[in-house]
């Protein structure tokens, strides 16, 4: 886990503490023409900044007062998370400001209240229709039976035929809303200096299960909610007048009743749900990523034997994932009970409204097929609106999903907005062909200093090698030099259009040979595609023909990353994106230990075809053969020391 953005995490809710601007003390930078043997660094001399450094320092006393305002500030919103108030208001009218920018969410959105209001007319009518037979076979009218019946076949099947139209164009909405959701995520997501930092600085968990699985459990949910609720206030108006109708304002007023003592009840029992459903949905991304380990690792579990380890692990992280389920099982075991007692009492209270006006004597006057007929359509009015009222309170089961998964969803985008809102790294602010550390230190989120107040200057064409015992900091300083990091103090300076990082474990993505050789297909703002004679130079320039031949098919044969992975061995996988590198010929190349799959012939080959390009390199080696490629050495000590060579 990336931990030199010293991020925290406090509870369920991140402040996410922001870079303070300013100059930063720092040492001369020290050049290979300043450099002497064996140098050792002690405590260096205070020089100026300019104040345009790419990376702005960050003081420990600073970092320390940060932190503590973050988790005070964490602290106060956690128990905010999942309650319904301002917090979760202001979240779902972000996602719904999201989703209101596409017009096409708007048109299904219009499309599907007209095409409810629609088939409500057709329900009404089906409704009504029992009253109808009360008064015709009262009357035993069999003339006026017939027709009856056929308007009732006619009626019902088209309500049903209204019922599957809504739920396809729900069903749709909820497409629609997944695609415009997720694209917007995309967008502020997948690009430079965001998703590293959020994947690796440990605040927020799964990114790529609220990406893939909540955004569209949100978006489904979210349809049918909104169904319900764009059409519920045109329902309740048409059917409290009609209820006034019939039985006076002593019916609206006992169901408006009725809904309000409902409405409290389910606010209540709601409550705890969305806390449950955010652990269960966070449990269920735990596990997930628990399998994709495995099987990413077959090999090596299987090379250790390691399936009875691993089975343990999967089991526990399955029993998290059960334990959530059933608290949020028993979370809804309560608010189930009062929807469905709500539900069912309904009818009992449309009886005791249409009741009251027959006992007060107003329909003495009725004969008693007139009476039944009315009682059939006051039960229908009346427990209609009582059902529209109790399908706004069954909602709240469905908004209680909403809300977990509005705030999973909501949290990373406001990870996205606490990195949007630091200070911007300038790819310019470096001199070109050159890389400076002024006065940098390196830490673990324990406080450990790695590396401590290194000033160092890299000049395109004095390649340096970094060596050192594990754990000394020697990924960390790369990283950190190539702006991949924040320095806990300090400043470095450099373009990032003239860096090319290559990791110890090369990434190959689905696809042809010809999009893996130029990956990622636009660097330092130019897109380029490689020809096939520049392929042919390149298989060559890194030892690949044979590997090629082997694995054969075209230059634009797609393949899936598995398959890559299968075909090629690591080190054939290493000689790879080297030559990714030859192809897109950086100033400078950051390897970070990107050889170590190669046998000494193999990587004095690549590292040669490198130099002979004229590519400076910023090495990460514990090989001896390493150095004869580089110009200097920066030997660090496990201790925050380091000598420059």
């Amino acid at each position: 886990m990336n931990t030199s953005y010293f991020t925290r995490k406090h509870g369920e809710e991140f402040e996410l503490p922001v870079s303070q601007p300013g100059g930063a003390s720092g040492s001369r930078p020290v050049s290979s023409s300043s450099s002497s043997s064996n140098k050792s660094w002690g405590r260096p001399s205070s020089d100026s900044n300019d104040g345009c450094a790419l990376l702005v320092d960050r003081t420990e006393a600073t970092y320390e007062s940060l932190s503590r305002e973050a988790h005070n500030a964490g602290k106060a919103r956690s128990a905010k998370q999942f309650t319904i108030g301002p917090v979760l208001v202001g979240r779902m009218r972000r996602v719904w400001r999201v989703l209101s920018e596409r017009s096409r969410i708007g048109i299904w959105s219009l499309g599907l209240v007209a095409g409810k209001l629609a088939a409500e007319v057709v329900y009404y009518y089906a409704g009504i229709i029992p009253s109808e037979f009360y008064r015709v076979l009262g009357n035993r009218d069999r003339e006026a039976f017939g027709p009856l019946l056929a308007r009732c076949v006619g009626v019902v099947a088209l309500a049903g035929m209204c019922k599957a139209g809504l739920e396809y164009a729900s069903g749709m909405l909820g497409v629609a809303m997944r695609r415009e959701l997720t694209q917007h995520t995309h967008s502020r997501y997948l690009r430079r200096g965001r998703l590293y930092p959020v994947v690796s600085g440990g605040r927020i968990d799964n990114p790529d299960q609220r990406i893939a699985q909540d955004v569209e459990r949100l978006a489904r949910s979210a349809a049918e909610v909104l169904t319900e609720v764009l059409v519920a206030p045109f329902l309740v108006g048409y059917y409290t007048a009609k209820c006034w109708m019939i039985s006076g304002v002593f019916g609206p007023l006992a169901i408006y009743g009725y809904f309000v003592v409902g409405a409290i009840a389910t606010r209540w029992a709601m409550g705890p749900i969305m806390r449950q459903v955010y652990k269960q949905e966070q449990a269920e991304g735990d596990f997930r990523f628990a399998q994709v380990r495995v099987r990413e690792f077959a090999e090596a579990i299987a090379f250790y034997g390691g399936e009875a380890a691993e089975r343990r692990q999967a089991d526990g992280a399955l029993e998290q994932v059960v334990e959530a389920q059933r608290r949020v099982v028993g979370r809804q075991l309560g608010l189930g009970l009062v929807t469905q007692v709500f539900a069912y009492l309904g009818s009992t209270v449309s009886y005791v409204v249409i009741g009251i006006p027959i006992f007060m004597g107003v329909y003495d006057d009725k004969s008693g097929a007139e009476l039944s007929s009315l009682i059939s359509l006051s039960a229908f009015v009346s427990i209609y609106l009582v059902f529209r009222f109790s399908s706004v309170i069954e909602q709240s089961k469905r908004l209680a999903d909403v809300g977990g998964y509005v705030t999973r969803i909501a949290q990373l985008w406001e990870e996205l907005d606490a990195l949007d809102a630091e200070p911007p790294s300038e790819p310019g602010s470096g001199a070109a062909g050159q890389i400076s550390a002024t006065n940098v230190t390196v830490a673990t989120p324990a406080g450990k200093r790695l590396v401590a107040e290194l000033s160092l200057q890299v000049e395109q064409g004095q390649s340096l090698l970094i060596t050192g015992p594990n754990g000394a900091g020697k990924t960390s300083l790369l990283r950190t030099l190539c702006g991949l990091w924040r320095p806990l103090q300090g400043a470095v300076r450099m373009r990032r259009n003239e860096v090319f990082f290559l990791p110890q474990t090369p990434y190959l993505p689905g696809g042809s040979l010809r999009e893996q050789l130029s990956y990622p297909g636009m660097w330092a703002g130019e897109q380029r595609t490689c020809s096939d004679v520049q392929a042919a130079q390149l298989l060559q320039a890194v030892g690949l023909e044979q590997a090629a031949c082997r694995i054969g098919g075209s230059l634009d044969m797609q393949r899936s990353a598995l398959e890559w992975q299968q075909r090629l061995s690591p080190g054939e996988q290493q000689r790879l994106a080297v030559a990714r590198v030859l192809f897109w010929q950086p100033t400078f190349a950051a390897l970070d230990e990107s050889t170590s799959a190669l046998d000494a012939a193999g990587e004095a080959a690549v590292y040669g075809a490198l130099v002979a390009a004229g590519i400076t390199l910023i090495s990460v080696s514990h090989r001896a053969g390493a150095a004869g490629f580089h110009q200097r050495r920066l030997a660090l000590d496990g201790q925050g020391g380091c000598t420059l060579r």
